[in-house]
């Protein structure tokens, strides 16, 4: 699983992190569970969770574009 983040504004400063405007990714053990519910309720971040299988079917989809 993947945790993407983007700040509504650039440096926008929340579970000891300054977010970028700019999306970034995170591995699922950077935050606690305690902290992803956090952020997951701040509206001046917007927080994807992408799953493996997701990320496994967009890999396929784009090879198949580029064959």
């Amino acid at each position: 699983m993947t945790i993407i983040i983007t700040s509504r504004a650039d440096g926008f400063r929340r579970c000891g992190v300054a977010h970028s405007s700019i999306p970034v990714e995170y591995s699922d053990e950077h935050f606690t569970a305690d902290e992803l519910d956090i952020l997951q309720a701040e509206p001046m971040l917007i927080v994807e969770i992408v799953t493996d299988e997701a990320i496994k079917a967009t890999s396929k989809s784009i090879r198949k574009t580029k064959e």
